[in-house]
Order: C-alpha cells, then structure tokens, then sequence
C-alpha cells in the first residue's frame, strides 16, 4: 500500500506543480489584459479561482501524506512508545472514518447542488466540487498507508 501510496503521491505533486505553474501564468495574463488592454475576461478569473482551489485541496492532501497537517504533538511526545503507537492508530482511526462521513455527505450535496453552471465557464459545478470528495479519497488513501506502517511497526514517510 505504501508503494501505491508513493505513486499517488509522485502524481499528485506533479500535477500540483502544474496546476500552479497555470494559475501563476494565468493571473499574469490576467493582470496584463486588465491593466494594459482594459480588457477582463469572467470566464479567466473563474478559471484561476478553480486552479486556486485545487492547489488548496491537493495540497491538503499532500500534507497528510507527508505529516505536514496541523496537530498539536505535545501530548504525544510525553507517551511511552508502546502508548504512542496506540495514540497514533486511535488518531488514524479518527481521521478516517471523519474522512467517511464527509465522503457520504459530501455525495449527497453534490448530488443536490451540482447540476447549476458556472456563471463564467458555464460548466456544472459538480466538476469543480468534485475537489472535495477527491481530496476525502487521497487522505483516506495516505491515513491507511501510514496505519498499515504503524500497525507493521515502520516507519512512515
């Protein structure tokens, strides 16, 4: 699991890497157009809030992956290994099945809500929302690649 983990990873950050390259050419041509040639194109600037928050998910996502999210260690540190460990599976265990029940609820707001377009791009929303769930899918992905290490007593990075 931990080797398809990686690929995922490898993949995630690459696509990542791309998507801001976009974003960042994007808001420059965008800059240029409005300030030089007076011109605004709707559909660009909502083109460049999509790309923003892919990054935003993706890289939330990436975060897990590389133990980057935000939790406060300190209790953690003052465990015994053997208490450790078990704290750690126990928080796994939380985020996983949280990541579930955002996944279920998630669907089903998509469900009602995805099938209005975008004012600039016309393109139904689900598209765009679809970040989210897919975001509930990499963390679930990267949180059970770190316990199947933990519970097989290795380390995980």
């Amino acid at each position: 699991m931990e080797h398809f983990a990686g690929k995922i990873e490898r993949i995630l950050a690459s696509f990542s890497i791309a998507v801001t390259a976009a974003m960042t050419l994007g808001v420059i041509a965008l800059v240029f157009s409005r300030y030089a040639l007076g011109i605004t194109y709707i559909w660009a600037e909502e083109s460049i809030s999509v790309l923003f928050m892919a990054t935003t998910y993706l890289g939330a996502a990436l975060g897990v992956r590389n133990d980057e999210h935000i939790r406060i260690d300190s209790l953690l540190e003052r465990l015994s290994p053997p208490k450790r460990r078990i704290m750690e599976i126990l928080q796994i265990t939380v985020v996983v099945v949280l990541q579930l029940v955002l996944l279920k609820v998630c669907i089903n707001w998509i469900d009602k809500v995805g099938n209005t377009l975008t004012p600039g791009l016309r393109i139904p929303t689900k598209f765009i929302y679809s970040l989210f769930p897919l975001n509930l899918a990499l963390v679930t992905l990267f949180e059970l690649s770190r316990l199947v290490s933990i519970v097989r007593n290795r380390s995980w990075a």
